[in-house]
């Protein structure tokens, strides 16, 4: 394999400490040698030197958190990866992964899929096990490494489908089987999404049945909590207990607190609960996005006992005037049982950025309050009606939280930089999902020094890997040469709210097992990507 020579660069290697002036040796897809000063032989190949010019050398990123289950089997969003300095993924989040869909329920779980992960292209058919989808992955030839969780959700949607109800034991027997399966076949975790249907049917001792596989295994849960609104609290408490019980890690997804009189004073009652659980043995850290607005499924809006039975029961609740009187009000009073984003929120902040229907596709990208006011409509009847039309395939975004907040979370020594990047079929997407890793850098290292570049790039490489026991995220002789060269000046995040869609610019190098996936803003794909699996502990 080739072999390059990074030079003069300020090496930010993954650990914490200070950057430092010299050499990387790149050869076989390994990192060979770093030192202050290596001499280069006077026959070494010059396109082979790769100059930093003062920029920073530092480990690939690493975004553990993202919906990219389909895109990842065509190369869908190899190129925005790399264009922003990420070499490694992880897919299947929220409990939403696209496998193991199983045979029976697998048309429903895609429909409900559809607007976090998109929709299979044409060539590539459901996953009815982990096993399916393992195999196809590796023989995607992608040119960033790619590693995938196992949604609980869509493991129980596979045995009952979205009914209701608790779990049969020929059921529960079945969910072991399968997550048995997924385990064998090289998941790094399971996901949960207890606010997601129909993983909302577990209450707590449901959950820990249905994950008893995993007791003593140190395989973590990630998970959605139940919710990040008023019932914060009690939400981590549940996930906390879970972990303790089976004795496994916890790592808690895209953690913030939803509505303004959840600001300030939550967060702080939220890492002393974690603090309180590590005394106690849990090993819990978690992650978070660098925005204040976040993004899913439009039906999240209604609350749990709103979305059961799958979209045709939705549907039909939504089609009915006496049940929307009801819904109405429900979704004017404050909740502790349910994350109620509207009351929180408010509709001015709520926005259906995926619309396909001929009557609301004009609409994506507006306020629901929006809508409503052009089309004459109450707001609560306009999401109605939205749900109704678009037979719920929708994404939303939703303004939600405070910068203070998301600020003292990343601070924490626990924190994890994400995107949480979905694809939604058609429509407008978070500028996350092409610039989330580039603006801690650009927002809060280069331009508001909050943080060090060496606190932000440990918060975005080595920190990550940690969580699923990677071999990669540090530049450190024998370990896998995915690395990022740039200057901290150059960086652009491009995408925004009105062009989500443009790519980062500003990287010199980007470099995925040994080959350059990126060289000043232009894209190769040479295959040097890996499927990671969990490895044996």
């Amino acid at each position: 394999m080739t072999e390059y020579i990074i030079k003069n660069g300020f090496i930010v290697n993954g650990k914490m400490e200070k950057p430092f002036l010299g050499t990387v040796v790149v050869k076989d897809g390994i990192i060979l040698e770093i030192a202050p000063f290596v001499e280069i032989p006077s026959d070494f190949p010059k396109d082979q030197i790769l100059d930093a010019a003062g920029g920073y050398i530092t480990p690939g990123f690493i975004d553990i958190h993202r919906h990219g289950d389909w895109e990842a089997l065509v190369n869908g969003d190899d190129r925005l990866l790399n264009r922003q300095g990420l070499t490694t993924v992880v897919n299947g989040n929220c409990g939403l992964s696209v496998a193991p869909a199983g045979q029976r329920y697998a048309k429903d779980i895609s429909s409900f899929l559809s607007s976090v992960t998109g929709e299979p292209t044409a060539d590539v058919k459901s996953m009815p096990d982990m096993a399916s989808y393992m195999k196809a992955l590796k023989k995607t030839k992608r040119s960033v490494n790619t590693g995938m969780l196992s949604g609980n959700g869509t493991i129980r949607a596979g045995v009952k489908g979205y009914a209701p109800g608790r779990l049969t034991n020929e059921e529960l027997h079945q969910v072991w089987a399968v997550l048995e399966e997924c385990l064998a076949a090289g998941v790094l975790g399971v996901s949960m999404g207890l606010a997601y249907a129909p993983e909302f049917e577990y209450d707590q001792k449901g959950a820990v049945q249905a994950l008893s596989p995993l007791k003593g295994t140190q395989i973590p849960i990630v998970t959605h909590i139940r919710n990040e609104g008023d019932g914060i609290l009690p939400a981590l408490e549940e996930v906390i207990c879970i972990a303790e019980e089976l004795q496994i890690p916890l790592h808690v997804s895209h953690m913030k607190c939803i509505g303004k009189k959840n600001w300030g004073e939550t967060p702080v009652k939220i890492l002393k609960l974690l603090d309180q659980a590590e005394r106690r043995g849990v090993k819990v850290d978690f992650d978070l996005y660098p925005y204040l607005t976040g993004s899913t499924q439009l039906v999240h809006l209604l609350p749990p006992q709103s979305q059961k039975g799958g979209t045709e029961a939705i549907i039909r609740r939504l089609s009915d005037p006496d049940y929307r009187k009801e819904l109405t009000h429900v979704l004017k009073t404050p909740s502790m049982e349910f994350e109620n984003i509207v009351e929180l929120a408010g509709f001015e902040r709520i926005y259906a950025s995926s619309l396909h229907t001929p009557e609301y596709a004009p609409y994506a990208g507006q306020s629901i309050a929006r809508i409503g006011q052009q089309l004459g409509k109450d707001p609560y009847d306009t999401l109605y009606d939205i749900l109704i039309a678009e037979k719920c395939e929708v994404t939303m975004l939703d303004t939600i939280a405070s910068e203070e907040d998301m600020l003292l979370f990343l601070k924490d020594r626990r924190a994890n930089l994400i995107s949480d990047a979905i694809y939604p079929a058609g429509g407008k997407r978070h500028p996350r999902v092409c610039a989330a890793f580039p603006k801690l850098l650009t927002d809060y290292v280069r331009d508001k020094k909050i943080f060090t570049i060496e606190e932000a790039i440990y918060k975005m490489t080595a920190r990550p890997a940690q969580v699923y026991h990677m071999d990669r995220g540090t530049l450190q002789v024998g370990m896998p040469a995915d690395l990022c060269v740039f200057h901290l000046e150059n960086l652009d995040t491009a995408a925004d709210f009105d062009n989500p869609d443009r790519l980062c610019t500003g990287f010199d190098y980007v470099l995925t097992g040994g080959q350059i996936v990126v060289r000043k803003d232009q894209w190769n794909n040479p295959g040097s990507g890996e499927v990671i699996v969990r490895a044996a502990r």
